[in-house]
């Protein structure tokens, strides 16, 4: 599965060609990854039903309320989310811990916990009770984790380089006219003209979803692959994949090392395009992915983490920043 092709639905595909010690071996070994996507995919989608109609029954229930519900309905229809809320909601110390929270949000947890509560109620566009319902407690607790994320350390180095025998090439992976599914990431690109293929490894940084159970980083790396070399000139290196898979896709590798862009082209192929009962739709036009100096991708991606920390924080507090920005222009 390449990273280009994560932005898109889950497509067919058959066993990959593994590589080893860089001799090319004939040993194959299932790729299930792409029908198990396209599995849980279809299922997720009539959980996500249930699980919407949930969430809203429950929202406004207080932890104490969820609490004396028969037991056998908290335990097969109460979102999970809400019975951790529950639980900590009625744990000793609570008030503690929730106005600790207020607090990093910017409310007046500490001080004045009563008016923090009904402060962030209020920007949540909720009534204003002073009392917090487990919904309120999950995106309280959501947000304040949120404001811990910050920059982490993430390969960006951007580097190409081409001899005789040997050529490599890493930098950010990146799609024209399409958002790639995880923008910050990190490929290795490695070719060897004597054993006549490439191999291509990637590394990308999961961002955490509103919906994430824990607002963290995840880093996650693809299984190689490898592509076999079919030119190889003073400047130029074209490849293709080892194992062409189902030919619903057709990907190709082209490297210009004089012109320092490399570029992996996808276009639509002539095979089965159908997994599980999905028949996946043809590409409109080639999807060009390239690979770049991803330092600006990553500043934009970071950057759009740090605006959405902000927007999590009190009201108030916002509007004295922003006054202030305003004034320092």
């Amino acid at each position: 599965m390449t990273l280009p092709d994560l932005c898109l639905a889950a497509e067919p595909r058959q066993p990959q060609v593994q590589l080893n010690a860089g001799v090319k071996h004939k040993e194959q070994s299932v790729h299930l990854s792409r029908i198990i996507l396209a599995m849980a995919v279809i299922s997720s989608a009539c959980v996500a039903i249930a699980d919407d109609a949930a969430v809203e029954k429950y929202r406004n229930y207080t932890p104490q309320q969820l609490a004396d519900l028969p037991e056998e309905e908290r335990s097969s229809s109460v979102p999970m989310m809400y019975s951790f809320a529950a639980r900590n909601g009625l744990s000793k110390g609570a008030d503690l811990l929730f106005a600790m929270q207020l607090n990093t949000l910017m409310y007046a947890g500490v001080s004045d916990y009563e008016g923090a509560v009904k402060s962030f109620q209020k920007d949540l566009g909720d009534k204003a009770t002073g009392v917090l319902t487990v919904w309120q407690i999950y995106n309280l607790e959501k947000r304040s984790d949120f404001q811990k994320l910050s920059r982490v350390s993430f390969p960006s180095d951007y580097s190409s380089r081409k001899t005789d025998s040997y050529a490599t090439v890493s930098g950010t992976m990146m799609i024209h006219d399409e958002r790639i599914a995880w923008p910050v990431n990190h490929v290795q690109l490695k070719c060897y003209k004597a054993d006549k293929y490439c191999e291509l490894n990637q590394l990308y940084l999961v961002f955490p979803k509103d919906d994430s159970w824990s607002q963290t980083f995840n880093v996650m790396q693809d299984t190689p692959q490898y592509y076999d070399i079919t030119n190889w000139s003073d400047d130029i290196v074209d490849a293709v994949p080892s194992d062409p898979g189902s030919g619903c896709r057709v990907t190709a590798l082209n490297l210009n090392f004089k012109t320092k862009e490399f570029y992996q082209i996808t276009r639509n192929g002539t095979g089965e395009c159908e997994t599980m009962g999905v028949t996946f739709p043809k590409l409109e036009k080639p999807r060009i992915a390239q690979i770049v100096d991803g330092e600006e991708i990553v500043n934009k991606e970071f950057g759009g983490l740090r605006q959405k920390a902000f927007s999590f924080l009190s009201s108030a507090f916002r509007e004295k920043v922003e006054k202030l920005e305003a004034e320092s222009k």
